[in-house]
C-alpha cells in the first residue's frame, strides 16, 4: 500500500449554582494537573529557543497506570537531553495529553498537537484502536509519531507519519497461532478457534487460514475443546477468559493481552494464558543504573516494560530532531518525519532502526505464559509455523 504523503487536556466540566466559584476552582485544578503532567521537563534557565514533543497516553481510567509508566520514561529522556545542552541548540519541552485510552479522545488530542506549532513529533498513543484513530489527524498535521505498542500494519504502511516500535501484526499473529499449534491440544485436528471480538482478529484469522487451522466462533461461552485465539484488547480478553471458565484447551492472545488489566479482571481465569508481544520484562538488575535511578526519582518506583520502549522511542525522536537541525538549521515537522528512518542507535531494547515502512527493523517477538498475576511468568520458545 502506498504510504500517504500527508504529513490541556485538563477538561473543566463543572455545573453548580455558584458558577463563578466552581469555575475558579476548576481552573486551579486544571493548572495543577498540567503541572503534574509536565513537571520535570522544564527547560534550564537560558535564552535558547524551545521546541516541543508530544505524548498521547491515558492518564485516567483503566489505562492510567500504563500512561504514567510511559510518562515518566519520556520525561526522563527529555530531562537527560536538556541536561546535555538540548537538541541542536534548542531546549526541549513536553506536552502530555490524556486520551483515556479512547479512540475518539485520541483523535481530538491529535488535533490539539497540530494546533501547537512548536510540537515537532509525538510519542504514543498506546493502543491499536487509538493508534488507528490518530493516524489521519497526525499525518494531516505532518507530525511524525512513534507508537510504543502494537498498532495495525495498515496504519503503519498507510501513513508516512506513522512509526511503530513494535513487531508487525503478521509476525505476532504467526507466533500466536504457532504456539496454539505447538501445544497439540486438538489445534491441528479440530482447528484453532479465532475469537470475533477485537482489533487483532483479522491478523489472527489470516495466520490461521494460511495454515489451514482456522475456525470461527461468535461466542466464547461454548467452551470449545480446540485451542482458542483471542483477538481483543486487555478488557475484552479478560471478559472472554471469564466466559471460557476453567474447562478449556489452549488459549492464546495478541499483544494487548500483556497488560495488568487481564490478570486483575480475570483473576484465576488468566492462568496459563499465552500472549505474544515485543515487550521484555524490565529487570532493574540488567538495565543501566542511570536509567533505573533516574526513573525511580521521577516515578517513585521501578520502570516497567512499556517504560523501556517509551524511553527508547523518545530518544529516537530526539535524535531525528537533532539530525533535522543539523541538516536544515532548524527543526520542522516534515524534516523530523524524513529524518526518523535514518536514525539508528543502540537503545535499552537493543538495536533500534525503522525499516522503509516505518516499523521496527528486526523487532523481537516473544511469547509468555501467565501464572498468577505475573504476565511474564514463563517465556516460551518460538514455535515455527512454516
Amino acid at each position: 500500500m502506498k504510504r500517504a504523503e500527508r504529513g490541556g487536556n485538563c477538561r473543566l466540566n463543572r455545573a453548580s449554582a455558584d458558577h463563578t466559584s466552581r469555575r475558579l476552582g476548576g481552573v486551579v485544578a486544571a493548572l495543577l494537573l498540567c503541572a503534574v503532567l509536565l513537571g520535570g521537563c522544564a527547560i534550564p534557565r537560558s535564552t535558547r529557543p524551545v521546541l516541543k514533543i508530544g505524548l498521547i497516553a491515558p492518564f485516567e481510567g483503566l489505562g492510567r497506570p500504563l500512561g504514567y509508566e510511559v510518562l515518566y520514561a519520556v520525561k526522563l529522556a527529555v530531562r537527560e537531553r536538556n541536561d546535555l545542552g538540548g537538541v541542536g541548540g534548542y531546549g526541549v519541552a513536553l506536552v502530555a495529553l490524556n486520551d483515556d485510552d479512547d479512540p475518539d479522545v485520541s483523535a481530538r488530542q491529535a488535533l490539539k498537537m497540530d494546533v501547537d506549532r512548536e510540537v515537532v513529533g509525538v510519542v504514543g498513543p498506546l493502543g491499536r484502536a487509538t493508534g488507528r484513530a490518530v493516524a489521519q489527524p497526525l499525518s494531516d498535521a505532518g507530525l511524525a509519531w512513534i507508537a510504543v505498542a502494537s498498532v495495525p500494519d495498515e496504519v503503519v504502511s498507510g501513513y508516512r507519519a506513522a512509526f511503530r516500535l513494535y513487531a508487525s501484526d503478521t509476525a505476532l499473529a504467526a507466533a500466536a497461532i504457532g504456539q496454539a499449534m505447538a501445544a497439540d491440544l486438538n489445534g491441528g485436528s479440530q482447528g484453532i478457534v479465532v475469537g470475533s471480538v477485537g482489533e487483532f482478529g483479522e491478523p489472527l484469522r489470516r495466520a490461521a487460514e494460511r495454515l489451514n487451522v482456522y475456525r470461527s466462533l461468535e461466542t466464547m461461552s461454548a467452551r470449545p475443546s480446540s485451542a482458542v485465539a483471542l483477538a481483543g484488547n486487555a478488557e475484552q480478553v479478560a471478559e472472554e477468559l471469564i466466559l471460557l471458565g476453567g474447562t478449556r484447551g489452549m488459549v492464546v492472545a495478541g499483544p494487548e493481552a500483556g497488560r495488568a488489566v487481564v490478570t486483575q479482571r480475570a483473576a484465576g481465569m488468566a492462568e496459563g494464558l499465552v500472549w505474544v508481544g515485543s515487550l521484555s520484562p524490565a529487570d532493574p538488575t540488567t538495565l543501566p543504573e542511570a536509567f533505573v535511578s533516574g526513573y525511580r526519582e521521577l516515578a517513585g518506583g521501578p520502570p516497567g516494560p512499556f517504560a523501556v520502549l517509551a524511553y527508547d522511542a523518545t530518544n529516537m525522536l530526539l535524535d531525528a530532531i537533532q539530525l533535522d537541525i543539523t541538516q536544515e538549521g532548524k527543526p520542522t515537522r516534515l524534516g523530523v518525519m524524513a529524518a526518523l528512518p535514518a536514525v539508528s542507535t543502540e537503545g535499552l531494547s537493543g538495536e533500534l532502526r525503522f525499516d522503509a515502512g516505518g516499523s521496527w527493523l528486526d523487532a523481537p517477538v516473544h511469547s509468555y505464559r501467565v501464572a498468577g498475576d505475573d504476565l511474564f511468568a514463563e517465556r516460551l520458545p518460538s514455535a515455527s509455523v512454516e
